[in-house]
C-alpha cells in the first residue's frame, strides 16, 4: 500500500496534542546546539520520532527519522553515540530479506519515501539483536533489521518486513518472546486523523506471526492507538490511547475484556520500559503557569508508569525548550534521560534526578 510522506508528517502534527503544530519541516535556520532550559542536544537530525538502546551496547542509542515533506531520501534510521554526543544517519535498507521475512517482503523499501516512525528492539542473543520499524512510504509496513554488536557501532542490516493490512497507517510496535509482532494501526482508512483527535474510534491492535498477516485484536477500538509495549510475561499489552489522553492496558488473551485505564494530563506518545521496570509514557503536555486563554507552550512530560501499583510519577514535567519540537519518546540508558521529538533537528539527553 503506498503512503504518500506528507500523511505521515500531518500524522505526526497531530501528534503535538493540545497545541496544534505545523506538519513537520526542516527549520529554515536550525536552532544553535546549546544546551536549554533543562536539557543539552544531539543536533543534526531530521525529526527523530523513537528512540531504542542497543542490547549490549548501551553506549548506543539508534533514532528514527521521520521523512520532510518533497524531500526525497530525507527519511530514515540514525546512530548516536552516547559518549561523544554525536549521531550519524545509517546506511539506506539494501539487500535480501531473510526467512521468515522474504516470502511476503523480498526487496528493501524505496530510499527516496522510506520514513521510520515507532521502534522496538528484541535482544537475539550473543551481541545480536533485531530492529522493528513502523516504516512509511512506498509501502506500508514494519521493517526488520538485524543489529550486530561490533567494536565500534553497531552493524545494522536489513532482513525484511511484514506487510500492513491494507487501509492501515501504523503507528508504533512491540515485540513478544515468541517473535510475535504487536502494532498499532493510529487510523484506517475512511477515518481520518481529525477523526482521532475528537475522540472517535479509528484503529485498533494488530498481531502477527512472522511471514504471516496482521490480524486485529477484537476489543481494542480506539481513537489513535499510538505507543504500545507488552509486559515481559507476554500476559498484557499496554497502549497509549492518544484520542482521549490515556494509557490502557488489555490482556492479550483475552482483549475483549474491559481494559485497566488511566486518564492522563498530557497525550501520551511512544511507551517504553525502563530499566526499573517501569513503563514510561512521553508526550507534550500544557504548561500549568501559562495564563489561561493565552498561546502557551508545550512542556515534555515523561511519566513512569508502575505496572504493579497501577501508579504513575514523573521523571519530566517541563520546561519547554524553545528550540525543541513535541516530545515523543523517552529513554532511559544509565543515569541519563532522552527524549524524542517528532519534529525539529534533535533529540534531548540529561541526568537524571537522584
Amino acid at each position: 500500500m503506498k503512503i504518500a510522506v506528507v500523511a505521515s508528517l500531518a500524522l505526526t502534527a497531530a501528534l503535538a496534542g493540545a497545541v496544534a503544530q505545523s506538519p513537520a519541516q526542516p527549520p529554515a535556520a536550525p536552532a544553535a546546539c546549546n544546551p536549554g532550559n533543562a536539557a543539552k542536544f544531539v543536533c543534526g537530525l531530521r525529526n527523530p520520532e523513537d528512540l531504542v538502546s542497543v542490547p549490549g551496547a548501551a553506549d548506543w542509542i539508534i533514532g528514527s527519522g521521520m521523512a520532510v515533506a518533497n524531500q526525497p531520501g530525507t527519511g530514515g534510521l540514525v546512530m548516536i553515540d552516547r559518549k561523544t554526543h554525536t549521531a550519524v544517519r545509517l546506511p539506506a535498507p539494501s539487500g535480501p530479506a531473510r526467512a521468515p521475512f522474504a516470502a511476503n517482503c523480498p526487496t528493501p523499501p524505496n530510499v527516496a519515501t522510506f520514513s521510520a516512525h515507532g521502534l522496538n528492539i528484541r535482544p537475539a542473543g550473543r551481541g545480536k539483536s533485531t530492529l522493528y520499524v513502523v516504516g512509511h512510504g512506498s509501502r506500508e509496513a514494519i521493517e526488520v533489521f538485524d543489529v550486530v554488536n561490533t567494536k565500534g557501532a553497531p552493524a545494522v542490516t536489513w532482513a525484511g518486513c511484514v506487510p500492513a493490512p491494507a487501509g492501515a497507517f501504523m503507528n508504533s510496535v512491540a515485540v513478544l518472546a515468541n517473535g510475535r509482532i504487536v502494532m498499532t494501526d493510529f487510523y484506517h482508512s475512511p477515518t481520518t486523523m481529525q477523526d482521532a483527535q475528537a475522540g472517535r474510534n479509528t484503529g485498533a491492535i494488530y498481531v502477527a506471526q512472522p511471514g504471516k498477516a496482521f490480524e486485529k485484536l477484537p476489543g481494542t477500538d480506539l481513537p489513535g492507538p499510538n505507543g504500545v509495549e507488552v509486559s515481559p510475561d507476554g500476559k498484557y499489552v499496554y497502549v497509549a490511547d492518544w484520542g482521549r489522553s490515556a494509557v490502557k492496558r488489555y490482556e492479550l488473551a483475552a482483549p475483549q475484556k474491559e481494559p485497566w485505564s488511566m486518564t492522563l494530563t498530557f497525550r501520551a506518545d511512544n511507551l517504553r520500559w525502563a530499566p526499573d521496570g517501569k513503563l514510561l509514557l512521553a508526550g507534550p503536555g500544557a504548561d500549568p503557569n501559562c495564563a489561561t486563554g493565552g498561546r502557551c507552550p508545550q512542556i515534555p512530560v515523561v511519566g513512569a508508569l508502575d505496572t504493579a501499583k497501577l501508579t504513575l510519577t514523573y521523571l519530566k514535567r517541563g520546561p519547554a525548550e524553545p528550540s525543541m519540537g513535541g516530545v515523543s519518546s523517552a529513554l532511559v540508558v544509565g543515569d541519563e534521560l532522552w527524549t524524542a521529538s517528532y519534529t525539529g533537528d534533535r533529540v534531548s539527553y540529561q541526568t537524571l534526578a537522584k
